[in-house]
């Protein structure tokens, strides 16, 4: 089994296997997470988006996966409605 930093390292070359086998690794315990925070499935399922499409535009950016998750559960926050 390939680390996440050999994973990353390919996915700085483009490929597109090594992004596949990330997502396979992370998808189910990201969207698990972010079904704690949100409860919109499109919302859910835009961040998960997001945080594979940063991995894959900017691999080089944090040093784990970890670290676009922190970044997206940030932009979430950010973004969740007032209660009141």
């Amino acid at each position: 089994m390939r680390t996440d930093e050999e994973l990353f390292q390919q996915i700085e070359l483009k490929n597109r296997y090594a992004l596949e086998l990330l997502y396979d690794r992370y998808e189910k315990s990201l969207y698990l997470l972010l079904t704690r925070m949100l409860s919109d499935e499109r919302r859910i399922q835009l961040t998960l988006k997001q945080i594979f499409h940063d991995v894959w535009t900017n691999p080089k950016r944090y040093a784990s996966i970890h670290g676009y998750l922190i970044s997206a559960v940030k932009q979430v926050r950010s973004q969740r409605e007032p209660v009141g």
